[in-house]
């Protein structure tokens, strides 16, 4: 099948805090092999990215974590892509976009 892709914080953001982990949350996978990567505001990252194992799950397919800490910029798109197959015929992409703060306090 096609994997299901989702990104979201790793915790509710912090006041003051620039310092954003997301969390990338691969699941419906199967055969487990795939390949995991980040990119912020189009350009691809390899800093501060964790990639977990292959989880099984009860109905034989697995699920799999990546983990990424970004000092976003308000608007910045961060996106989680998974490419499956030796060929990379089949990509799924999960995007967050970094709240802007004061637009948020124009709105209050």
């Amino acid at each position: 099948g096609i994997p299901v892709v989702s990104v979201f914080p790793a915790r509710p953001p912090s006041p003051g805090d620039a310092t954003t982990a997301l969390v990338c949350l691969v699941q419906n996978i199967f055969p487990p092999s795939l390949a995991v990567s980040w990119t912020v505001a189009g350009a691809g990252v390899t800093r501060g990215v964790t990639l977990g194992p292959f989880v099984p799950n009860p109905d034989l397919t697995f699920g799999r974590i990546s983990r990424i800490s970004v000092t976003p910029r308000p608007g910045d798109v961060v996106a989680c892509v998974v490419t499956l197959g030796k060929d990379n015929a089949t990509t799924v992409v999960a995007y967050w976009v970094a709240p802007d703060t004061a637009l948020d306090e124009q709105l209050d």
